[in-house]
């Protein structure tokens, strides 16, 4: 009896968030991102300026990034994304790899200040359509001062799923890296929660981990590492 039981256990874990719910690795667009989160350099002042590449299924690649400045009386920048401020003024700097690009502004200022700015961005989660799984609710970002936090509200509710994690994502679609306590970055996902969700409805908050730019992901998105997307909200 006891191997029986031990099968049928193991069927009824795996039932929650498998079975005919799995869903296919889907093609992306390739992608540069620039990966160092400054906005603001002083003049005089040098910043290593760093990027990644993703291919078609989101996944990184080690490609050559070209990086140039439409801005060159503003600031330099070297072969290697090494950037210098030359003069105050909003300037312009540029990643390229293959046929994905990406530009980001920088200000350069004559004295650097606190970062006071404060952004927000907003979505409302809905169900993927994975078997009967359902999420609602409100999400924000906040990001001030170059730290950021995602929170959902009280409107908030997810089918219950015993290993389920909030990322950001660029795709709703396809498997995602997910390691508890350490999250996992790249081009198609960046992992909020450490661990994985043990309260399904409600607010709730998660720091974002230090290295990710929320700019670079246009959505939030539940995800059960045993197979299926819950639900996704798209970030405006």
């Amino acid at each position: 009896m006891k191997p029986f039981f031990l099968v049928l256990l193991g069927i009824t874990l795996l039932s929650s968030c498998i079975g005919t719910d799995l869903v296919e690795e889907i093609e992306v667009p390739t992608q540069v991102l620039i990966s160092t989160n400054v906005a603001s350099i002083k003049v005089g002042e040098q910043v290593q300026f760093n990027a990644i590449f993703t291919n078609n299924y989101g996944m990184t690649q080690s490609k050559p990034i070209i990086w140039s400045t439409s801005t060159p009386e503003i600031l330099s920048v070297s072969s290697s994304g090494l950037v210098k401020a030359l003069k105050t003024g909003n300037a312009n700097l540029k990643a390229m790899s293959e046929n994905a690009v990406t530009t980001r502004t920088l200000v350069i200022t004559s004295d650097i200040k606190p970062d006071t700015t404060s952004t927000l961005r907003s979505g409302t989660f809905r169900s993927a359509g994975a078997g009967s799984y359902t999420v609602a609710g409100d999400v924000i970002i906040t990001t001030s001062g170059g730290k950021s936090k995602i929170t959902v509200k009280d409107n908030f509710k997810a089918s219950i799923g015993p290993s389920l994690f909030l990322l950001l994502t660029n795709h709703t679609n396809g498997s995602y890296m997910v390691v508890s306590n350490n999250p996992a970055i790249n081009g198609t996902s960046a992992q909020i929660s450490l661990t994985r969700l043990t309260n399904f409805q409600g607010t709730m908050s998660w720091d974002v981990p230090a290295g990710v730019d929320v700019s670079n992901y246009k959505y939030a998105l539940l995800y059960c590492t045993l197979g299926p997307v819950f639900g996704y909200a798209e970030l405006k």
